[in-house]
């Protein structure tokens, strides 16, 4: 069995929780690392939120065996060509390990 976490990204988890969990996972045997790709917090409004595709390309540059990705990109957000210019560096930082989660975007306030 392969067992990944996934984290609500934008709910204030900052860059030293990012990389400590990334570590943890790594450490522990987890298969993989994944986070949502929101622009604002859902559950704490007032919350900072990292971007998901810049927080994947340091934590690609910082491990070295988990899967990283997003659960998920929404459609909406970037051009089909910008986020496929976005994953591909990412993967290639880490070495072939990013899988792309995509999704037609939900959440209301991100879209207006």
């Amino acid at each position: 069995m392969r067992v990944c976490l996934m984290i609500e990204g934008q709910e204030g988890v900052t860059w030293e929780d990012w990389v400590r969990l990334a570590r943890l996972a790594e450490k522990h045997g987890f298969e993989g690392l994944f986070r949502s790709d929101h622009y604002t917090a859902i559950i704490r409004p007032q919350a900072d939120a990292l971007d998901a595709w810049a927080t994947l390309a340091g934590l690609a540059a910082i491990t070295e065996r988990i899967r990283l990705g997003t659960l998920v990109s929404p459609a909406t957000f970037r051009h089909p060509s910008v986020l496929a210019r976005m994953a591909v560096t990412v993967d290639h930082i880490s070495g072939g390990r990013v899988d792309v989660g995509m999704g037609a975007g939900w959440y209301e306030r991100e879209h207006l």
